[in-house]
């Protein structure tokens, strides 16, 4: 029977045991929970990286004439350049009219052409917001990210 009499001292190491444990399962599950959105938001930024690079490369094919660069002339269509970035952008990410959709939001796409001396090349920055899943626990609906790609100099192609 001396195995059935226990102390208080047994017990009290017990529920310390059950509450510290309790509380690391806790604390992993939380840390699961947030790293879920901060996969969502690296994963992103690799996504949109690529395709603001696919769109650019894009973007230079459709605003370049052969006939130019052969007789040494590189010049870049802006606005064909712009239009390309924009919709091979939006295939790319599957965006809608408004830039948006399951994943991305408040988006924006800006692109400008910059020159070194004469020589183009085309710059592009893309704004949106990462909808997030445990930052709403926090008020935090999403996460802004914004990235910035740009071609070499053309003359860079030769």
């Amino acid at each position: 029977m001396a195995w059935l009499v226990h102390s208080s001292d047994d017990d009290k190491e017990v529920m310390e045991y059950m509450f510290r444990n309790l509380a690391l399962i806790l604390f992993g599950a939380f840390a699961l929970y947030f790293l879920a959105d901060f996969l969502v938001v690296y994963n992103a930024h690799i996504k949109i990286e690529k395709a603001v690079e696919q769109a650019l490369d894009g973007a230079i094919i459709a605003s370049t004439k052969e006939t130019d660069n052969q007789r040494g002339r590189l010049a870049i269509n802006e606005s064909l350049a712009k239009g390309a970035t924009h919709s091979i952008l939006r295939s790319n990410l599957k965006l809608d009219v408004t830039l948006s959709n399951d994943f991305f939001s408040d988006s924006s796409l800006s692109v400008s052409l910059a020159y070194l001396g004469t020589v183009p090349r085309i710059e592009a920055q893309f704004d949106t917001r990462v909808k997030l899943v445990a930052g709403k626990i926090f008020g935090l609906e999403s996460y802004p990210l914004t990235v910035k790609r740009h071609t070499p100099y053309l003359g860079e192609f030769k």
